[in-house]
């Protein structure tokens, strides 16, 4: 933050300067929690309100503005803490992200990320929807006991793949509660369930393949570092198989919403089972796989946004 409030004229306000470091460091901010990231559970959030209105664009409106920030701002705090609890393994694994390479400090970081989670749970008390507060609380704690100590669950695949479960399947439900509550519908408890088992099953695994070395050094049980990484790539390209076999099945014979979502996924789970195996012993790769499984979740919530579009 100094090198850069250094390069601004001498002459410019005190007040000024603050401003454009805390412009510059906010910035950062949500370069280190990923922004894609940010995106795709905002898209799960609405996902989750959509197909519980009913399958309908309709019941997405400006009654899920102040939810949707709520939301937004729990995952900016869970990937906020996680920024900060990492800046070794980070700098080991070259993640590249503004914390580990030095242009955010973590104490910086640490501020942002505590002044989300505050905004979080203060936006879920003003929506009156104590259905909402209980998701938000419970997504900030596991999000918290990902990260950091004294329970760190990110040290081992079941605690990773486990959190990861759990926030997905909050999300949707989140989303569900936002719309309306009432009962769940098969629709969205199949959309939940498959596209929270895709981060479980796949994400939490092929995000390993390219931290072996920061992981290994600050002893995480990964899937990698406990199973081999044959043995997790297996996981990764069977499961993605599987996951999206599985959804396919269950939207052809019953949830046509779902279909072209479930297409777009069988596509994505093909590509990442055969990246999975053609990476191998690839450590300029490494990434590779999971920016496939990125991309073919992003790409499954537009197909269903973009089919209620169709629809309405």
């Amino acid at each position: 933050m100094g090198a850069y409030t250094a390069q601004i004229d001498s002459g410019t306000s005190t007040s000024t300067l603050r401003i454009a470091g805390a412009a510059r460091a906010a910035v950062l901010f949500l370069e280190e929690a990923r922004c894609c990231v940010q995106i795709v559970f905002l898209m799960r959030f609405l996902a989750g309100a959509a197909v519980s209105a009913g399958g309908s664009l309709a019941g997405v409106g400006p009654e899920l503005i102040a939810p949707g920030v709520c939301w937004v701002l729990a995952t900016l705090f869970t990937y906020g803490i996680n920024g900060v609890s990492d800046v070794q393994e980070d700098r080991l694994n070259r993640t590249g992200r503004p914390i580990a390479r030095g242009d955010l400090s973590p104490r910086a970081a640490a501020r942002l990320t505590w002044t989300a989670a505050a905004g979080s749970v203060v936006t879920a008390l003003a929506c009156g929807n104590a259905t909402l507060l209980a998701f938000d609380l419970a997504f900030l704690l596991i999000g918290y006991a990902y990260s950091a100590a004294p329970f760190q669950l990110k040290r081992s695949a079941a605690g990773t793949s486990g959190s990861v479960l759990l926030m997905g399947l909050l999300t949707y439900a989140a989303g569900w509660t936002a719309a309306g509550e009432g009962r769940p519908s098969g629709s969205v408890l199949v959309l939940a369930t498959a596209m929270s088992l895709w981060m479980c099953v796949v994400g939490a695994v092929t995000k390993d393949f390219s931290h072996v070395r920061g992981d290994a050094a600050a002893g995480r049980r990964t899937s990698v570092t406990a199973w081999g990484d044959g043995t997790a790539r297996l996981v990764g390209g069977v499961g993605a198989l599987l996951i999206a076999g599985g959804f396919l099945s269950v939207a052809w014979h019953g949830v046509a919403l779902l279909l072209p979502p479930a297409v777009v996924l069988a596509a994505g789970a093909v590509v990442v089972a055969v990246l999975c195996w053609t990476t191998r012993g690839d450590a300029a790769r490494g990434r590779t796989p999971y920016r496939a499984f990125m991309v073919t979740q992003h790409l499954v919530h537009v197909t269903l946004f973009a089919g209620l579009v169709l629809s309405a």
